[in-house]
């Protein structure tokens, strides 16, 4: 997603099928259960995960409620010893165990730990009721908008139902649902200086035989942190990638922030199994791109940060060139001048033309149309112009 204006790039899922032949399983996912499925059953293999299936976050929604702590002044990120995990958090005479013991730490130690028992006591100070007021804002309780259908909207305790158990896993993911859609568009607000984007899946829509284009409007749907407390939430996901459990999310030449996240069955579908995930985004200083990967029926030592991190990372080493995201951890200055070249503008410009100005700027160009190359438009570019890339 890029959080600027709630595009969605790119989405994906695995098991797929075949549109051209729908009604026959392409993976042994499917095939092996397949003759001992209901008919209602077999209709889980079409439906969109992304929008139409809740999950539990687990960690990637510490980013959530640490943003709330930043916002609402209860703590910073770097106070000393403002969190302490003894390797447990015992709530209601029940000891919640932790990955570790990690002591003393700071907001940004907790992140960089994915220590439970720290977030559990910044849910404590935080609060149900605020909690709440955040979450709605964040666009949690209600569906995206996005425009794809079925979807759904997360599903949480009534507020006046949520006591101290409950609050307490709250602050660390668990036990409630949200969909990935939900959650991608919930952190992009906070790479997008804190407001919230509707997602957007079609941009614009071009007639093929007139070229009349009709776009398709951003809409920006609410301001929910200040600039200041989106910008703090950056450098801390840039240190748990740096410092913390998502170090093989990082990518050569670029800034990653990010969180992981590994939830548990839900306790009415233990066969669910486990979710790990990551949450990134790229450059982590001035974000072009949010990207989630949740791997699904993982088991319980499995993790996100070695398992969902290292997909996010091969994906961002490729799609961060691709859309022309220039590297940020590298002195680009010192690339030879030899090696790379700005991309001239093609767009509206015929193939033809499109061609020649790509050879004349040093590059090799192949193609594939149907039509006249004389007449047929290049409506769109990517990498952008003005972008330098590899002759």
């Amino acid at each position: 997603m890029k959080p600027s204006t709630g595009d969605v790039l790119a989405l994906a899922q695995y098991p797929d099928y075949n549109l051209n032949t729908p009604f026959t399983p392409t993976s042994s996912y499917w095939i092996d259960r397949w003759d001992t499925l209901s008919s209602v059953d077999k209709t889980e293999m079409y439906r969109n995960l992304t929008v139409s299936s809740r999950y539990e976050p687990g960690s990637t929604f510490k980013l959530i409620n640490s943003s709330i702590a930043l916002e609402e002044n209860i703590c910073e990120t770097d106070t000393s010893n403002e969190f302490n995990c003894m390797g447990y958090e015992e709530i209601s005479d029940t000891k919640i165990k932790c990955t570790g013991v990690h002591g003393r730490q700071s907001l940004r130690q907790v992140l960089e730990n994915s220590c439970n028992p720290g977030m559990m006591q910044l849910a404590k100070k935080i609060g149900t009721r605020t909690m709440y007021k955040y979450y709605e804002a964040y666009g949690l309780f209600s569906k995206t908008g996005v425009g794809l259908p079925e979807e759904v909207s997360g599903y949480f305790h009534k507020e006046n139902m949520v006591g101290a158990t409950e609050l307490a896993i709250l602050g660390f993911g668990q036990r409630i649902k949200i969909t990935p859609m939900q959650l991608i568009s919930a952190i992009s607000a906070i790479a997008n200086d804190g407001i919230l984007m509707q997602p957007r899946i079609v941009k614009e829509i071009v007639n093929t035989e007139t070229h009349a284009v009709t776009s398709i409007d951003t809409i920006e749907t609410r301001q929910i942190i200040s600039t200041e407390t989106a910008n703090k939430m950056l450098d801390m996901m840039e240190s748990v990638v740096s410092n913390g459990t998502g170090k093989s999310a990082n990518v050569k030449g670029y800034s990653v922030g990010g969180k992981t996240g590994t939830s548990e069955p839900p306790l009415d579908d233990k066969n669910f199994g486990y979710v790990t995930s990551f949450v990134g985004v790229s450059p982590s200083d001035n974000p072009e791109l949010i990207i989630l990967v949740a791997l699904y029926g993982t088991s319980k030592d499995d993790s996100g940060g070695r398992l969902a991190a290292p997909v996010a990372s091969n994906i961002l080493s490729e799609v961060l060139p691709y859309l022309g995201i220039s590297p940020d951890k590298i002195d680009v200055s010192t690339t030879s001048t030899n090696s790379t070249k700005e991309i001239p503008n093609v767009k509206n410009k015929t193939v033809a033309e499109a061609q020649k100005l790509l050879t004349n700027a040093g590059f090799r160009c192949e193609f594939s149309i149907t039509g006249n190359k004389n007449e047929v438009l290049v409506t769109d570019q990517i990498p952008n112009a003005r972008n330098k890339a590899c002759k």
